[in-house]
């Protein structure tokens, strides 16, 4: 998959994911890009043997977070600081690596520390052209942050040479908020997929209850609290043919969300993994899945939508971003964000539902990896013609 590395005539790109957020995502871009002609390399934190490291290893520059190994979501208050001291430091690392190495373009996929972040960006963008992906145009999914945090956000984003996006919707959203039309691309996400098949007996028996899934770590937007309000408006015969999977990492308060299920007398229909999953987990909970959920509030592009959508199985997704674009009634059902009535009548209905046609359809990684390849070639003849304008005018 990804072939010769650096060849001296390659266009040479670095891109930042600090803690290695979206791997598998990093890893199939990647090899688009390098079909493409691109050289990609990674600025992320260092490999680490508790977690499955997509990226292959020789394109990874391991700068960010040396010796902060627990996620801030983990750490108490004081190493939450320490991380976020962490992330400065590294943020230099990033503007020194960038300075001594010969890369071409800088593209960024997250922004953590968007005040940080800035500094690079600042530092780095005389020299050559900065691309950010915004992969949610609500910054940080909605979820509270400080006004110094937006407003930082929010300067980055005028900050860059350009922005990719993966819907229209992003686009417009982006556009409205003052950001120039010519300077938002809009590449579609690319379907993921488990290097791991599910080890699942032949004898083993299929649970006798329809089996809804809502996957991946678990935070408010994804509206799991709609979920559970939902259920408790179906009737009782009905809930009986169904169960739900809720599985993931939390990053919320569950407890509160578990005491609202008992409250409503819906706790019998839940079923509740809460951990990181590893990939065999993963692979075993979505060949036991008959139906997706995804009840999400705000959302652009969904990596476990893109993870599952190719094992056809029924999904009901909010009527937002990339579902509203990709989801057909024959593959499955949308609903309108937060409407907990018609997320009820959507699951109602789903029990025993099949998809009719094929919602892994949709943009290769080859094509993607063109898609930004023209991208970052545009972006550098524009420097040489802006930088050949200025001697001119000199």
């Amino acid at each position: 998959m990804f072939g010769e590395r650096h060849p001296a005539d390659q266009t040479r790109v670095l891109l930042v994911d600090p803690a290695v957020f979206t791997g598998p995502y990093d890893a199939a871009l990647t090899g688009g890009l390098l079909e493409s002609g691109i050289s990609a390399s990674w600025a992320t934190r260092g490999n680490r043997a508790d977690l499955f490291n997509e990226i292959p290893h020789d394109l990874v520059h391991p700068i960010y977070y040396p010796g902060v190994e627990l996620s801030a979501k983990q750490a108490g208050y004081h190493r939450k600081i320490k991380k976020g001291l962490s992330h400065v430091a590294s943020t230099q690392r990033l503007i020194r690596l960038s300075n001594a190495s010969d890369f071409d373009i800088l593209h960024f996929q997250w922004l953590v520390l968007p005040f940080a972040d800035l500094l690079a960006i600042k530092a780095i963008r005389p020299r050559i052209p900065i691309v950010l992906t915004v992969h949610d145009s609500t910054p940080f999914n909605g979820n509270p942050t400080s006004n110094a945090q937006k407003y930082g956000y929010r300067k980055a984003l005028t900050s860059v040479d350009h922005l990719i996006v993966h819907t229209n919707r992003a686009k417009d959203s982006l556009a409205a908020d003052g950001i120039p039309r010519a300077n938002i691309t809009v590449i579609p996400h690319g379907p993921l997929s488990l290097p791991v098949r599910p080890q699942i007996s032949p004898s083993a028996q299929r649970n006798s209850k329809w089996t809804f899934v809502l996957f991946g770590r678990l935070q408010d937007y994804k509206g799991l609290d709609t979920l559970i309000e939902a259920l408790a408006s179906i009737d009782n015969a009905r809930r009986a043919q169904f169960r739900v999977i809720i599985a993931g990492e939390p990053f919320m308060d569950i407890d509160a969300l578990k005491a609202r299920a008992q409250q409503l007398g819906v706790q019998d229909n839940l079923e509740w993994r809460l951990k990181r999953l590893t990939q065999q987990e993963m692979a075993e909970l979505f060949e036991e899945a008959d139906s997706f959920i995804f009840p999400y509030k705000r959302i652009d592009a969904s990596g476990v939508y893109y993870t599952v959508k190719g094992y056809r199985k029924w999904i009901i997704a909010s009527d937002l971003g990339a579902f509203s674009d990709e989801i057909s009634d024959d593959v499955g059902a949308l609903f309108p964000a937060g409407d907990k009535a018609a997320l009820a009548q959507k699951i109602a209905d789903g029990i025993g539902r099949t998809p009719a046609g094929d919602a892994s359809i949709g943009s290769s990684w080859s094509e993607i990896g063109k898609m930004h390849a023209d991208l970052y070639r545009r972006l550098l003849q524009r420097r040489v013609a802006d930088g050949q304008q200025q001697q001119f005018q000199r």
